[in-house]
């Protein structure tokens, strides 16, 4: 896949190109949400070993279609198009296992009910969540590999890694990785810098995943994935109006 740049957070979203064409590649799919997809089938079917042959019966069937051939990407949300599609699936499997529940209906409640569908819903949003952030940690490390001077990736894992030291045995610690001499104001800019590219690469990520996304409603996406935090200081003042 060609590597798209970082747009700026200014950027007109509509610039930004989806993502809905992944749904026709059954490698890359399986690759980019297996994990998500496993902890939300896991919580939402109380048999770990039925909901992986749920899991293997999906991605199945994905690969024998060569994709979600019906997706649209004027569908919403691509994470709604995809839960709603493992729930079917759950659906389906539960009712062939339980050829006696009294109706279609009272698996759907089943399903539904509460504490499973709570826990399945918190699952499927931090394993979304997880999703995003790990390809914007990658983004930001082909950033650093492919920018002369850009530390972008290793100061901000340091941060995470070390969060009780200060700048100076930060940038110490950075030093010594990189072989280099790095000052404690240096490496502050560093940090600064991260940040920035870190709430681009999630702009372009999440938008990625809505369709013509506008600018509210990626920040209504941001907010509900706990994503918010991350960006709401690096956008343009105007940002819901551009």
């Amino acid at each position: 896949m060609k590597k798209r740049p970082l747009p700026e957070t200014g950027a007109r979203l509509e610039e930004i190109s989806t993502e809905w064409a992944i749904l026709l590649d059954p490698g890359r799919f399986v690759a980019r949400y297996a994990q998500a997809m496993r902890k939300y089938l896991r919580a939402l079917i109380r048999d770990p070993h039925d909901a992986e042959e749920v899991f293997q019966d999906f991605c199945l069937r994905v690969a024998e279609q060569q994709g979600f051939v019906r997706a649209r990407p004027d569908r919403g949300r691509f994470r709604d198009y995809l839960k709603a599609a493992l729930r079917h699936s759950a659906f389906n499997f539960l009712r062939h296992k339980q050829p006696n529940q009294p109706s279609d209906s009272a698996l759907w409640l089943r399903l539904a009910a509460a504490p499973s569908a709570e826990r399945a819903d918190q699952a499927w949003l931090d394993e979304w969540r997880r999703c995003i952030l790990e390809r914007v940690w990658q983004v930001l490390q082909r950033h650093e590999e492919g920018s002369r001077g850009s530390l972008a990736h290793t100061v901000l894992r340091l941060i995470i890694d070390e969060p009780d030291e200060d700048s100076q045995a930060l940038a110490a610690r950075t030093s010594a990785l990189v072989g280099r001499p790095l000052r404690p104001d240096a490496f502050r800019k560093q940090v600064s810098r991260a940040r920035l590219l870190l709430a681009r690469a999630l702009v372009q990520e999440v938008a990625q995943t809505l369709d013509r996304p506008t600018p509210a409603q990626v920040q209504e996406e941001m907010i509900e994935l706990s994503l918010w935090h991350y960006v709401r200081d690096y956008l343009p003042a105007d940002w819901l109006g551009s």
